[in-house]
Parts: C-alpha cells; structure tokens; sequence
C-alpha cells in the first residue's frame, strides 16, 4: 500500500502517458492563468524550517477550524508563548520527523518564523473558514487499490482546496496528487460534490482555481469519469507494486 503523495511523485510512465499535455498546462498556470492575491511574504533566511512553519501553521488551522470563530488568543502575538501553541509545535515536529525534515529543523523558533506562522494561519483562515463555515478541513476519501485512504486539506463551496506553501509556484506534482484525491472521492462511500480544483499558496499569494471538468481536459483530454476510470484501473492492478514502481 501507498500514500496519495507517493503515487503523485511516481509512477512517471503512467502520469506521462494519461495526463500527456499536463507539464505544458502548469507552464501555462504558472506564466500567465495564476491569481495574485498579494504580495509574497519575504524569503525564509532559514530554509530547513519552511516545512516547520508551514505544519505549524496548518495545525493552528485545524485547531480554529473547530471552533467557526477566530479565538482571541490567536490574534494575539503572545500566544505563541503559550502551552497551547508548545503543543502544536511538537505534535508538528514529530509529525515531520515521519518525512526526516525534522532533522533539519532549527528551534528555537525567530520572531521572523512566528510572524510567517501568524500571516500564513491568518490569511488561510480568512479565506476559507470565516467566509464559509461550512469548510472541511482534512476531508477523507477511502482508499482503492493500492492507495490508502487520504485526507485532503480543505473542501470549501464545493472547492477542493490544496495548500502548497513552498516558496514556489505550482508543479505538475500538485495536479498529479490533486487527481488523485479526485478519483478517490469518486470512488469513495460517501463522496463529496466537488465543482471545482484550488491550488493556494498563501506564502507567495498566488492561487489557480478551475473547475474539476476543464482541469481534467485540458490536462488529459479526457472527462473527469475517463480520467478517474484510467487512475482506478492503475493502481488497482494487481502487478501494480512490482511492474510500475519507478
């Protein structure tokens, strides 16, 4: 069995021979389609603790979330001195020690790195939950296949959202993963209606949003049923691990 991330960043062949005209869409997402929201947040001095910034910013979302209102301790700067936000901050490290980024991290953690923490949350957190509360964060598909089940980042007014926080654009990975949460919410018991692909990257203020029957054209040429039909026919093969792990 295989996480959703595993089969987006693999299995070249395929992807290549079912999403044929996908690099030269994200070209054309990145040179001219994106959404700019606002200015960048200036570069991290300390690049091995994006990924920490990143986590920890989306566990204060999942925390808030929970809630429908912004609680006022999260506006505040000194929260991050307390016992709260130690929590987040270790449940975000061992999190990431899973992936060895960990290893890299630098704590403690510079006022510059709390005040991404901060703007990141925040700027999420407006977007999607104080102009829905309906959102769902962490929405769940069901496994199929060789793929296990998932958790998406949020479902916001029948959007599928994915957060990609780097200090990059999009790549052709984020589409591939996009897909992938695609099919296996069509495959799901209970799927979820999904109108509409987001790509979000708070941090550099960009966003691409589409809706799921143009995304899958203009990637694959195929209607989303033929798209998804194609990815559950792969990884349900049963020579999948041994013939396409590449």
């Amino acid at each position: 069995m295989i996480s959703e991330t595993t089969l987006a960043k693999k299995y070249t062949s395929f992807w290549n021979e079912i999403l044929p005209n996908l690099k030269n869409y994200i070209r054309i997402i990145n040179n001219g389609l994106l959404n700019i929201e606002y200015p960048p947040i200036p570069e991290s001095d300390r690049k091995n603790n994006i990924a920490l910034v990143n986590v920890i910013s989306f566990e204060m979302l999942r925390h808030c979330s929970k809630d429908g209102n912004l609680p006022r301790a999260y506006s505040n700067f000194t929260f991050f001195n307390t016992e709260q936000f130690n929590q987040i901050l270790q449940k975000s490290i061992t999190y990431l020690s899973k992936f060895k980024y960990q290893e890299t991290c630098t704590l403690p953690l510079t006022h510059i790195e709390k005040l991404q923490i901060h703007k990141i949350f925040y700027i999420t957190y407006k977007r999607y939950f104080i102009t829905d509360k309906k959102s769902i964060i962490d929405p769940k598909f069901d496994g199929c296949g060789f793929v296990n089940e998932s958790f998406g980042d949020i479902i916001s007014k029948k959007t599928l959202v994915e957060i990609k926080s780097g200090e990059r654009r999009f790549s052709s990975t984020d589409a591939r993963q996009m897909i992938t949460y695609l099919t296996l919410n069509n495959y799901s018991k209970s799927p979820y209606k999904i109108e509409r692909i987001e790509l979000f990257n708070p941090r550099m203020g960009i966003s691409f949003t589409e809706n799921t029957e143009d995304f899958c054209k203009n990637v694959s040429a195929l209607s989303p049923q033929e798209l998804y039909t194609e990815v559950q026919k792969f990884i349900s093969d049963n020579n999948f691990i041994e013939i396409f792990d590449t």
